[in-house]
Protein backbone atom coordinates (compact mmCIF):
# COMPACT_ATOMS: atom_id res chain seq x y z
CA UNK A 1 0.00 0.00 0.00
CA UNK A 2 0.98 3.61 -0.79
CA UNK A 3 0.91 5.35 2.41
CA UNK A 4 1.67 9.28 2.13
CA UNK A 5 1.10 9.67 6.04
CA UNK A 6 2.23 12.26 8.19
CA UNK A 7 1.91 12.55 12.00
CA UNK A 8 2.24 16.54 13.25
CA UNK A 9 1.89 16.88 17.10
CA UNK A 10 2.22 20.55 17.35
CA UNK A 11 -0.46 22.87 15.96
CA UNK A 12 -0.03 24.94 13.51
CA UNK A 13 0.71 29.23 13.68
CA UNK A 14 -2.45 29.49 16.43
CA UNK A 15 -2.14 31.37 20.06
CA UNK A 16 -2.46 30.78 23.55
CA UNK A 17 -1.45 28.31 25.48
CA UNK A 18 -2.55 24.60 25.50
CA UNK A 19 -5.11 23.55 28.12
CA UNK A 20 -3.15 21.11 30.86
CA UNK A 21 -5.45 18.04 29.72
CA UNK A 22 -4.42 18.27 26.02
CA UNK A 23 -4.45 14.22 25.11
CA UNK A 24 -1.38 12.76 24.08
CA UNK A 25 -1.48 12.16 20.60
CA UNK A 26 0.09 8.84 20.92
CA UNK A 27 -3.73 7.90 22.34
CA UNK A 28 -5.03 7.83 18.87
CA UNK A 29 -2.97 5.72 17.68
CA UNK A 30 -5.58 2.58 17.46
CA UNK A 31 -7.93 5.10 15.57
CA UNK A 32 -5.22 5.74 12.97
CA UNK A 33 -4.11 2.34 12.23
CA UNK A 34 -7.61 1.45 12.25
CA UNK A 35 -7.69 3.79 9.26
CA UNK A 36 -5.36 2.95 7.71
CA UNK A 37 -6.06 -0.33 7.61
CA UNK A 38 -9.55 0.55 5.75
CA UNK A 39 -7.74 2.43 3.30
CA UNK A 40 -5.46 -0.63 2.08
CA UNK A 41 -8.53 -2.82 1.90
CA UNK A 42 -10.27 -0.69 -0.49
CA UNK A 43 -12.77 0.45 1.70
CA UNK A 44 -12.25 3.94 0.18
CA UNK A 45 -9.37 4.81 -2.40
CA UNK A 46 -7.59 7.61 0.33
CA UNK A 47 -8.78 9.09 3.81
CA UNK A 48 -7.29 11.87 6.23
CA UNK A 49 -8.30 12.10 9.64
CA UNK A 50 -7.31 15.18 12.28
CA UNK A 51 -8.23 15.50 15.48
CA UNK A 52 -8.01 18.85 17.50
CA UNK A 53 -9.43 20.78 20.14
CA UNK A 54 -9.69 24.54 20.51
CA UNK A 55 -6.10 25.09 20.58
CA UNK A 56 -5.26 23.39 17.49
CA UNK A 57 -4.34 20.11 16.03
CA UNK A 58 -3.67 17.19 17.96
CA UNK A 59 -3.03 14.99 15.53
CA UNK A 60 -3.01 14.69 11.47
CA UNK A 61 -2.28 12.01 8.95
CA UNK A 62 -3.39 10.71 5.30
CA UNK A 63 -3.58 7.57 3.43
CA UNK A 64 -3.67 6.60 -0.06
CA UNK A 65 -4.15 2.91 -1.15
CA UNK A 66 -2.52 3.87 -4.39
CA UNK A 67 -0.26 6.01 -5.87
CA UNK A 68 -2.33 7.91 -8.12
CA UNK A 69 -4.04 9.85 -5.35
CA UNK A 70 -0.91 11.29 -4.00
CA UNK A 71 -2.06 13.13 -0.85
CA UNK A 72 -0.27 14.48 2.59
CA UNK A 73 -1.96 15.95 5.20
CA UNK A 74 -1.62 19.81 3.16
CA UNK A 75 -3.19 18.58 0.15
CA UNK A 76 -6.40 19.97 -0.71
CA UNK A 77 -9.76 18.01 -0.86
CA UNK A 78 -12.93 19.34 -3.08
CA UNK A 79 -15.22 19.90 0.40
CA UNK A 80 -18.43 19.53 -1.27
CA UNK A 81 -21.15 20.78 1.10
CA UNK A 82 -18.71 21.23 4.19
CA UNK A 83 -19.02 24.26 2.58
CA UNK A 84 -22.23 24.84 3.70
CA UNK A 85 -21.68 25.78 7.00
CA UNK A 86 -18.49 27.99 5.63
CA UNK A 87 -20.36 30.21 4.13
CA UNK A 88 -23.13 30.57 6.20
CA UNK A 89 -20.78 31.63 8.87
CA UNK A 90 -19.88 34.70 6.56
CA UNK A 91 -23.76 35.10 5.27
CA UNK A 92 -24.46 35.81 9.75
CA UNK A 93 -21.82 38.41 9.37
CA UNK A 94 -24.71 40.23 7.57
CA UNK A 95 -27.14 39.19 10.18
CA UNK A 96 -24.72 40.07 12.91
CA UNK A 97 -24.37 43.46 11.94
CA UNK A 98 -27.71 44.40 11.64
CA UNK A 99 -27.93 44.49 7.58
CA UNK A 100 -30.89 42.63 7.04
CA UNK A 101 -33.24 40.08 9.44
CA UNK A 102 -33.20 36.15 9.44
CA UNK A 103 -36.93 36.44 9.55
CA UNK A 104 -37.77 38.49 7.30
CA UNK A 105 -38.68 37.96 3.92
CA UNK A 106 -35.82 37.50 1.22
CA UNK A 107 -37.73 39.19 -1.33
CA UNK A 108 -37.47 42.61 0.07
CA UNK A 109 -33.92 42.03 -1.26
CA UNK A 110 -34.20 39.86 -4.44
CA UNK A 111 -37.55 41.54 -5.84
CA UNK A 112 -37.68 38.99 -8.60
CA UNK A 113 -38.19 36.44 -6.23
CA UNK A 114 -41.77 37.48 -5.57
CA UNK A 115 -44.28 36.78 -7.73
CA UNK A 116 -48.11 37.34 -8.00
CA UNK A 117 -48.97 34.38 -8.16
CA UNK A 118 -47.66 33.04 -5.38
CA UNK A 119 -48.05 34.42 -2.05
CA UNK A 120 -46.01 31.54 -0.34
CA UNK A 121 -43.03 32.91 -1.69
CA UNK A 122 -43.18 35.92 0.04
CA UNK A 123 -43.02 34.22 3.05
CA UNK A 124 -39.40 32.53 2.64
CA UNK A 125 -36.57 34.18 4.61
CA UNK A 126 -32.87 33.61 5.42
CA UNK A 127 -34.29 31.39 8.17
CA UNK A 128 -35.86 28.86 5.89
CA UNK A 129 -32.93 28.83 3.50
CA UNK A 130 -30.37 27.99 6.45
CA UNK A 131 -32.37 25.16 7.60
CA UNK A 132 -33.28 23.39 4.16
CA UNK A 133 -37.20 24.48 4.90
CA UNK A 134 -37.47 26.73 2.01
CA UNK A 135 -39.87 24.89 -0.01
CA UNK A 136 -37.28 25.49 -3.37
CA UNK A 137 -36.42 22.68 -4.62
CA UNK A 138 -32.56 21.67 -5.49
CA UNK A 139 -31.52 21.20 -8.87
CA UNK A 140 -30.12 17.68 -9.97
CA UNK A 141 -26.41 16.57 -9.99
CA UNK A 142 -27.09 15.20 -13.85
CA UNK A 143 -29.32 17.99 -14.44
CA UNK A 144 -26.16 20.30 -14.05
CA UNK A 145 -23.96 17.47 -15.73
CA UNK A 146 -25.64 17.42 -18.88
CA UNK A 147 -26.31 21.39 -19.08
CA UNK A 148 -23.51 23.07 -17.38
CA UNK A 149 -25.86 25.89 -16.20
CA UNK A 150 -23.21 29.04 -15.39
CA UNK A 151 -23.12 30.16 -12.01
CA UNK A 152 -25.94 33.23 -12.97
CA UNK A 153 -28.18 30.39 -14.73
CA UNK A 154 -28.34 28.71 -11.23
CA UNK A 155 -29.54 31.86 -9.60
CA UNK A 156 -31.50 32.50 -12.46
CA UNK A 157 -33.49 28.92 -12.08
CA UNK A 158 -33.55 29.01 -8.38
CA UNK A 159 -35.17 32.48 -8.45
CA UNK A 160 -37.36 31.29 -10.77
CA UNK A 161 -38.22 27.90 -9.16
CA UNK A 162 -41.54 26.90 -7.98
CA UNK A 163 -42.59 26.18 -4.32
CA UNK A 164 -42.54 21.65 -3.20
CA UNK A 165 -44.06 22.88 -0.05
CA UNK A 166 -44.92 25.62 2.08
CA UNK A 167 -41.67 27.14 3.23
CA UNK A 168 -41.13 26.21 7.32
CA UNK A 169 -43.37 22.85 6.78
CA UNK A 170 -40.90 20.36 6.03
CA UNK A 171 -37.24 19.62 5.88
CA UNK A 172 -35.78 19.18 2.37
CA UNK A 173 -31.87 19.34 1.94
CA UNK A 174 -31.30 22.24 -0.74
CA UNK A 175 -27.87 23.09 -2.39
CA UNK A 176 -29.18 25.72 -4.87
CA UNK A 177 -30.75 28.15 -2.29
CA UNK A 178 -27.18 29.23 -1.31
CA UNK A 179 -27.18 30.71 -4.48
CA UNK A 180 -29.76 33.60 -2.90
CA UNK A 181 -27.71 33.63 0.22
CA UNK A 182 -24.92 34.25 -2.16
CA UNK A 183 -27.10 37.17 -4.07
CA UNK A 184 -28.13 38.58 -0.78
CA UNK A 185 -24.24 39.05 0.15
CA UNK A 186 -23.38 41.24 -3.13
CA UNK A 187 -26.59 42.91 -2.79
CA UNK A 188 -26.12 44.17 0.66
CA UNK A 189 -22.16 44.24 1.16
CA UNK A 190 -21.91 45.35 -2.56
CA UNK A 191 -18.87 42.45 -3.18
CA UNK A 192 -19.12 39.25 -4.98
CA UNK A 193 -20.00 36.15 -2.13
CA UNK A 194 -16.36 35.15 -2.83
CA UNK A 195 -14.66 38.32 -2.24
CA UNK A 196 -17.14 38.38 0.81
CA UNK A 197 -16.54 35.13 2.20
CA UNK A 198 -12.50 35.20 1.94
CA UNK A 199 -12.43 38.90 3.55
CA UNK A 200 -14.46 37.72 6.54
CA UNK A 201 -13.72 33.97 7.26
CA UNK A 202 -10.93 32.86 4.85
CA UNK A 203 -8.04 35.36 5.23
CA UNK A 204 -8.66 36.24 8.91
CA UNK A 205 -8.83 32.68 10.19
CA UNK A 206 -5.49 32.18 8.25
CA UNK A 207 -7.52 29.35 5.83
CA UNK A 208 -6.44 28.45 2.70
CA UNK A 209 -9.68 27.28 1.29
CA UNK A 210 -10.41 28.66 -2.55
CA UNK A 211 -13.32 27.89 -5.09
CA UNK A 212 -9.93 27.83 -7.42
CA UNK A 213 -7.07 25.72 -6.13
CA UNK A 214 -5.32 26.03 -9.46
CA UNK A 215 -2.02 26.96 -9.26
CA UNK A 216 -1.29 27.23 -5.41
CA UNK A 217 1.01 24.74 -5.35
CA UNK A 218 -0.65 22.16 -3.45
CA UNK A 219 -1.54 18.57 -4.11
CA UNK A 220 -5.22 18.36 -5.55
CA UNK A 221 -7.30 15.03 -4.56
CA UNK A 222 -9.70 14.46 -7.36
CA UNK A 223 -12.82 12.79 -6.54
CA UNK A 224 -13.47 8.94 -8.02
CA UNK A 225 -16.87 8.13 -8.78
CA UNK A 226 -17.83 11.39 -10.59
CA UNK A 227 -17.53 10.09 -14.61
CA UNK A 228 -13.99 12.46 -14.88
CA UNK A 229 -11.73 9.39 -14.17
CA UNK A 230 -9.13 10.56 -17.23
CA UNK A 231 -6.82 13.35 -16.49
CA UNK A 232 -8.47 15.94 -19.34
CA UNK A 233 -12.03 15.25 -17.87
CA UNK A 234 -10.88 15.86 -14.58
CA UNK A 235 -9.28 19.22 -15.72
CA UNK A 236 -12.29 20.44 -17.64
CA UNK A 237 -14.68 19.36 -14.53
CA UNK A 238 -12.31 21.08 -12.48
CA UNK A 239 -12.31 24.56 -14.38
CA UNK A 240 -16.26 24.18 -14.65
CA UNK A 241 -16.59 23.85 -11.09
CA UNK A 242 -14.45 26.73 -10.69
CA UNK A 243 -16.35 28.90 -13.03
CA UNK A 244 -19.93 28.41 -10.64
CA UNK A 245 -18.01 28.63 -7.64
CA UNK A 246 -20.83 26.64 -5.67
CA UNK A 247 -21.22 28.59 -2.86
CA UNK A 248 -23.39 25.48 -1.00
CA UNK A 249 -20.38 23.23 -2.21
CA UNK A 250 -17.69 24.47 -4.02
CA UNK A 251 -14.70 24.98 -2.00
CA UNK A 252 -11.51 23.38 -1.40
CA UNK A 253 -9.66 23.08 1.35
CA UNK A 254 -6.93 21.41 3.82
CA UNK A 255 -7.25 19.39 6.74
CA UNK A 256 -5.26 22.59 8.46
CA UNK A 257 -8.10 25.01 7.02
CA UNK A 258 -11.14 23.41 8.75
CA UNK A 259 -8.76 22.72 12.29
CA UNK A 260 -8.50 26.40 12.34
CA UNK A 261 -12.35 26.99 11.44
CA UNK A 262 -13.56 24.66 14.00
CA UNK A 263 -10.98 26.11 16.99
CA UNK A 264 -12.25 29.49 16.11
CA UNK A 265 -15.93 28.44 16.98
CA UNK A 266 -14.91 26.33 19.67
CA UNK A 267 -13.24 29.52 21.41
CA UNK A 268 -14.91 32.43 20.06
CA UNK A 269 -12.96 35.75 20.25
CA UNK A 270 -11.54 38.58 18.85
CA UNK A 271 -7.71 39.50 19.95
CA UNK A 272 -4.45 40.57 18.17
CA UNK A 273 -2.50 37.81 16.64
CA UNK A 274 -2.89 35.08 15.05
CA UNK A 275 -6.41 34.01 15.46
CA UNK A 276 -9.36 36.56 14.44
CA UNK A 277 -13.15 35.12 15.04
CA UNK A 278 -15.31 36.73 12.50
CA UNK A 279 -18.82 35.98 14.54
CA UNK A 280 -19.49 36.83 18.07
CA UNK A 281 -20.15 33.87 20.50
CA UNK A 282 -24.02 34.73 21.21
CA UNK A 283 -24.13 34.39 16.97
CA UNK A 284 -22.24 31.29 16.89
CA UNK A 285 -24.52 29.89 19.49
CA UNK A 286 -27.36 31.06 17.57
CA UNK A 287 -26.29 28.92 14.63
CA UNK A 288 -25.32 25.85 16.18
CA UNK A 289 -28.58 25.99 17.99
CA UNK A 290 -31.38 23.22 17.28
CA UNK A 291 -33.67 25.52 15.16
CA UNK A 292 -36.09 22.73 13.87
CA UNK A 293 -36.04 20.52 17.15
CA UNK A 294 -38.00 17.35 15.64
CA UNK A 295 -40.63 19.55 14.65
CA UNK A 296 -40.67 19.06 11.24
CA UNK A 297 -40.01 15.82 9.28
CA UNK A 298 -37.83 15.34 6.20
CA UNK A 299 -35.41 12.79 4.28
CA UNK A 300 -32.58 11.91 5.74
CA UNK A 301 -29.68 9.49 5.31
CA UNK A 302 -32.49 8.13 3.15
CA UNK A 303 -35.20 8.10 5.38
CA UNK A 304 -37.90 9.79 6.25
CA UNK A 305 -37.51 11.11 9.98
CA UNK A 306 -38.17 14.02 12.27
CA UNK A 307 -35.23 16.35 11.61
CA UNK A 308 -33.22 18.33 14.31
CA UNK A 309 -31.01 20.93 12.49
CA UNK A 310 -29.36 24.43 13.19
CA UNK A 311 -28.22 27.25 11.12
CA UNK A 312 -26.56 25.15 8.16
CA UNK A 313 -25.69 22.53 10.76
CA UNK A 314 -26.80 19.30 11.45
CA UNK A 315 -27.22 18.15 15.31
CA UNK A 316 -26.31 15.10 16.49
CA UNK A 317 -29.41 13.69 17.23
CA UNK A 318 -29.15 12.20 13.47
CA UNK A 319 -25.85 10.70 14.22
CA UNK A 320 -27.00 8.94 17.72
CA UNK A 321 -24.82 5.93 17.20
CA UNK A 322 -21.16 8.55 17.31
CA UNK A 323 -21.75 9.27 20.41
CA UNK A 324 -20.48 12.78 22.10
CA UNK A 325 -22.95 15.85 23.35
CA UNK A 326 -26.42 17.41 22.84
CA UNK A 327 -24.50 20.72 21.50
CA UNK A 328 -22.69 18.59 18.71
CA UNK A 329 -22.38 19.95 15.32
CA UNK A 330 -21.83 18.45 12.47
CA UNK A 331 -21.43 18.47 8.53
CA UNK A 332 -20.62 16.53 5.72
CA UNK A 333 -20.08 16.17 1.73
CA UNK A 334 -21.05 14.08 -0.87
CA UNK A 335 -17.08 13.75 -1.73
CA UNK A 336 -16.77 12.06 1.54
CA UNK A 337 -16.13 14.63 3.52
CA UNK A 338 -16.97 15.63 7.45
CA UNK A 339 -16.52 18.30 9.80
CA UNK A 340 -17.61 17.49 13.78
CA UNK A 341 -17.38 19.66 16.34
CA UNK A 342 -18.49 18.81 20.19
CA UNK A 343 -17.78 22.10 22.25
CA UNK A 344 -18.61 20.53 25.47
CA UNK A 345 -15.29 17.84 25.10
CA UNK A 346 -13.64 20.94 23.27
CA UNK A 347 -13.22 18.23 20.09
CA UNK A 348 -12.73 18.96 16.66
CA UNK A 349 -12.85 16.03 14.29
CA UNK A 350 -12.01 16.15 10.16
CA UNK A 351 -12.55 13.04 8.05
CA UNK A 352 -11.34 13.49 4.34
CA UNK A 353 -12.43 10.78 1.72
CA UNK A 354 -12.17 10.92 -2.22
CA UNK A 355 -15.00 8.75 -3.07
CA UNK A 356 -18.34 10.41 -4.19
CA UNK A 357 -21.20 8.79 -1.83
CA UNK A 358 -18.65 6.77 -0.15
CA UNK A 359 -19.50 4.37 2.13
CA UNK A 360 -19.69 6.15 5.57
CA UNK A 361 -18.76 3.47 7.71
CA UNK A 362 -15.37 3.98 8.36
CA UNK A 363 -15.76 7.59 8.93
CA UNK A 364 -18.20 6.91 11.60
CA UNK A 365 -16.00 4.24 13.01
CA UNK A 366 -13.25 7.00 13.03
CA UNK A 367 -15.21 9.39 15.59
CA UNK A 368 -16.49 6.42 17.67
CA UNK A 369 -12.78 5.49 17.98
CA UNK A 370 -11.57 8.94 18.96
CA UNK A 371 -14.24 9.28 21.27
CA UNK A 372 -12.96 6.04 22.98
CA UNK A 373 -9.22 6.79 22.60
CA UNK A 374 -9.62 9.95 24.58
CA UNK A 375 -12.03 8.62 27.19
CA UNK A 376 -9.21 6.07 27.61
CA UNK A 377 -6.42 8.75 27.82
CA UNK A 378 -8.32 10.58 30.18
CA UNK A 379 -9.33 7.55 32.85
CA UNK A 380 -5.34 6.49 32.18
Amino acid sequence: MGHYGQALMTSPADAGARPASRPDARALDSVYDRLRERVAAGDVPAAALAVGNSNGLIRSEAFAAHPRDRLDVDSFFFLASLTKPIFATAFMRLVEDGLLELREPIARWLPEFDTPDARERREVTAWHLLTHTSGLPDIHPEQIRASRPSAARMLEMTLSAPLNFRPGSRFEYCSATYYLLGELIHRLSGVPYPTFLAEQVLRPLGMQATFDPRGGGRRLVFVHGVGAEGRLRRWLLLRYIVSIAVPGGGLWGTLDDLLRFGAALLRPQRRDGNRYVPLGPSTIEQMMADHLGGRVSGVFDGEERPVHFGLAWNKPTLMPEIGGSARVVSHGGATGTLMWIDPDSDLVVIYFSNQWDADRAPEREALQGVYAALQRATRG
